[in-house]
């Protein structure tokens, strides 16, 4: 069966500035096991390639946040490739002993790859052939993936949105074509939540006018609310929160209580409106010449293997309520006893379709978050209510001392905040929320790092000592440095400022 021409290293063509001067440029290029895109369906799976089915790097970012911790019992040498994600180093481009690992920074060829392919689909999608239903589908589709990659950039490579800064403040790079330019700067963090608020608006309008059918693998006009409305939320635009989550949070919820144990991603979930990222893709296997290596194995359920796994601090606030079945679904302690607890979001028992999914818990968070900082308290914990009890078995009679006895608006924010935390631990969620929570909920992180090895041809663990790690709210560390390989070849863009170097205290 022939397949058209999108692979990783053409791909990265429009990141490393090679000299093609548009993307259908290598498209064009046909060999006997190649063809140019034509039709919606050639298109569309171009998209799902690269923008829901390989997706491998989004996990990188729960290691930087106080829901990882390290296994003791795992060896220096096992857990040195995510040590600098970890301890937040300044050049999160080397491993623990100093060797360049270019796929703990890679978040920025990978986004702007997806980028490049939903360029390619707006310019091109219109012309393909299909009923007029199945190309609005598929450009509403690639907006909504530019739209998601813009959003998710600006939060991993600039400061947080700040109303009175944003339009000074630098951003990322907008490319909105499939040309190929060597120069080019950051737009500002205002331009480009102004690009993501039109191109998830577009996204809306185009999926409003198609019928098409599709699986949870695909977005949809329901998922592009969502995604605006988290937007919004990371701008404090507390309004446009409530009217973009106005329907969303109408909806119900699925209830965990009611089924316990049972895999809640599964295509006939109504509260799942939209998955993506296969769990097989992200064990490309180990390449340390290519910068290609396994994910980390906080995902695995073997206690020898297992490198990172949940924090007892993640783990204390589910056990602030009897019976809350987010921890049953959420996390696996595969020995029992006090062995080390590991995420179950990647393994059959969270999900049967994709790693990530919008759904409408969100919607229901993030209105409720932008109820409190309107002082709408009431609202917020008609919502909270709602949300909780399908969360936590008999909510209705912890309720009095699980909430917030108070009505101030910030003891609210940051009660929903922490359960956005619960939600969506290891969705890539928390690292965002971090950021930008800091300036009202300032939390101050600490990691410790064991040295251990073993001896030849033996399976004990000695232990050698311990580090210490802190990152402060107000750290330059919130923000990554543009890989290197980029700035090589783009001379002109400029930095924001310098990461620190964070010390073994």
């Amino acid at each position: 069966m022939k397949i058209y021409k999108t692979t990783k290293a053409l791909l990265m063509a429009f990141i490393l500035g090679a000299s093609l001067t548009s993307c259908s440029n290598f498209l064009d290029e046909e060999d006997k096991d190649l063809v140019i895109p034509e039709t919606v369906t050639q298109y569309e799976a171009m998209l799902h390639k690269e923008a829901f089915l390989e997706v491998s790097w989004f996990y990188m970012s729960d290691l930087m946040t106080d829901d990882i911790t390290e296994n003791p019992l795992a060896t220096t040498s096992a857990k040195n490739t995510y040590k600098s994600l970890y301890t937040w180093k300044r050049d999160v481009e080397r491993d623990g002993e100093g060797q360049v690992i270019t796929a703990t920074n890679s978040m920025w060829q990978n986004l702007y790859s997806d980028i490049l392919v939903a360029n390619y689909i707006i310019e091109n999608g219109m012309k393909a052939t299909g009923t007029a239903e199945q190309r609005n589908q598929l450009v509403a589709e690639a907006y909504f993936v530019r739209g998601r990659a813009y959003l998710e950039l600006v939060n991993i490579y600039a400061p947080v949105y700040d109303a009175a800064t944003a339009a000074n403040t630098p951003g990322v790079p907008l490319r909105l074509d499939t040309g190929v330019s060597n120069d080019y700067t950051r737009a500002s963090v205002a331009e480009v939540y102004n690009r993501i608020e039109a191109d998830l608006k577009e996204a809306i309008k185009l999926f409003a006018q198609t019928s098409v059918k599709k699986s949870l693998w695909h977005p949809n006009a329901d998922a592009a609310q969502l995604l605006l409305s988290r937007a919004y939320l990371y701008k404090g635009e507390w309004q446009k929160v409530v009217d973009a989550t106005e329907q969303l949070a109408q909806r119900p919820l699925y209830d965990l209580t009611r089924r316990p144990n049972a895999p809640m991603i599964v295509e006939t979930n109504t509260e799942v409106l939209h998955s993506y990222g296969s769990p097989a893709s992200l064990y490309p296997g180990t390449d340390e010449s290519l910068g290609i290596m396994d994910i980390p194995s906080i995902y695995q359920t073997n206690l020898t293997t297992c490198t990172y796994g949940a924090s007892e601090d993640l783990l204390s606030r589910f056990a602030l309520a009897t019976n809350d079945c987010r921890k049953y679904t959420w996390v696996i302690n595969p020995q029992g006893g006090t062995s080390i607890t590991v995420p179950a979001k990647w393994h059959g028992q969270f999900t049967q379709v994709g790693a990530y999914t919008y759904r409408l818990a969100e919607a229901y968070l993030n209105r409720a978050e932008a109820m409190a900082a309107l002082s709408k308290t009431n609202e917020a914990q008609t919502l909270m209510t709602k949300y909780l009890t399908t969360r936590i078995a008999n909510f209705s009679a912890q309720r009095a001392t699980y909430m917030p006895a108070s009505t101030d608006p910030l003891e609210w924010r940051k009660f929903i905040v922490d359960q956005r935390r619960l939600e969506f631990c290891f969705e890539d969620m928390r690292w965002f929320d971090l950021r930008r929570i800091n300036a009202w909920y300032p939390h101050t992180l600490s990691h410790t790092f064991t040295l251990a090895s073993t001896a030849s041809g033996s399976t004990n663990v000695t232990v050698q000592g311990t580090e210490h790690y802190t990152l402060n709210p107000s750290s330059p560390n919130y923000v990554f440095e543009i890989p290197e390989s980029e700035t090589q070849i783009n001379t002109t863009i400029s930095a924001y400022g310098k990461r620190e170097e964070i010390i073994n205290e």
